[in-house]
């Protein structure tokens, strides 16, 4: 009775969510295991052999099924390097498709390098620059894109961001952090949304040129409208790898952010950001099935 006892007790703090909402612990219930493994196997006269190999059966399937959370997926639509090596801007992805699926979270490259893509819970914000240098914003998802990154996340957990986060490479080590410390992803891409109010907002609307044909990466940062928001609420969409060629960016950053502001009159690539203590991340916080 003694050794049965113990065994379910074992086994019910196996079965718990702890693995998953506690990722720290999971060494520590390595150890239990094994411990209950040689337990099982080296006592004699509490149980017969049956519920040995039953039990035994039971550690086998907790081990496999509460190893480190499987990360939210991120497909990558087109490549970078192609885009600025070959000057390939056609479309390779359509918004309409795509908008059908659950809970899409995107950025992207309008066709053409003609604007910049963010959707938000399926909600489509393409920013461009029109004839006269303004911005527009079109909510029809009808664009498509030459570059797209998109993951589908039906829920999110949120994360208060220290005072002392402030700058772009402070965000940038913090989102990295976070995401090791809460089992998020430590070697994959993955998407985080950021919300709240920044102190300064750098943005930037892509606007190709006609007629030009060397594609550089400093040009695609350049080129169209650029402007700076102060004390504003936004809603942001990022993907983060330590790959940046997973993102579309280059080496000097891990992040890829495009931006809603909360009254819906500027959208667009986020450059820089300074932040102030009023901002709040959010990651994904369920499993692809």
């Amino acid at each position: 009775m003694l050794g049965q006892t113990v065994i379910r007790s074992a086994f019910l703090f196996l079965k718990s969510n702890h693995c998953k909402k506690h990722p720290n612990y999971l060494p520590i219930i390595i150890t239990v295991r094994a411990i209950i493994f040689l337990f099982l196997f080296n006592m004699t006269g509490y149980i017969d052999i049956r519920w040995k190999i039953f039990a035994a059966c039971c550690l086998l399937l907790f081990t496999f099924s509460c190893e480190e959370r499987k990360v939210v997926g991120v497909t990558r639509v087109g490549e970078l390097e192609s885009l600025i090596r070959d000057g390939n801007l056609g479309a390779n992805a359509s918004l309409n498709e795509l908008t059908g699926t659950p809970h899409l979270y995107a950025i992207g490259n309008v066709t053409g390098n003609e604007g910049f893509i963010t959707v938000l819970d399926g909600k489509c914000y393409t920013g461009a620059v029109d004839t006269a240098k303004k911005l527009t914003i079109d909510s029809s998802c009808t664009a498509t894109a030459t570059l797209l990154l998109y993951s589908n996340v039906g829920k999110w957990k949120e994360y208060e961001i220290p005072s002392d986060v402030i700058t772009w490479k402070q965000l940038e080590q913090f989102i990295g952090n976070m995401a090791t410390k809460y089992n998020v992803s430590k070697t994959d891409a993955f998407c985080f949304r950021l919300i709240g109010h920044v102190d300064s907002l750098n943005w930037h609307v892509l606007k190709w040129r006609e007629g030009m044909k060397e594609i550089t990466y400093k040009k695609m940062h350049t080129l169209g409208l650029n402007g700076v928001l102060t004390d504003k609420a936004i809603d942001a969409i990022g993907f983060y790898s330590k790959d940046p060629r997973e993102i579309f960016v280059h080496q000097e950053t891990v992040i890829n952010v495009h931006f809603i502001s909360v009254d819906h009159t500027i959208t667009g690539r986020i450059e820089d950001m300074k932040l102030d203590g009023r901002m709040k991340l959010y990651l994904p916080d369920d499993e692809p099935e």
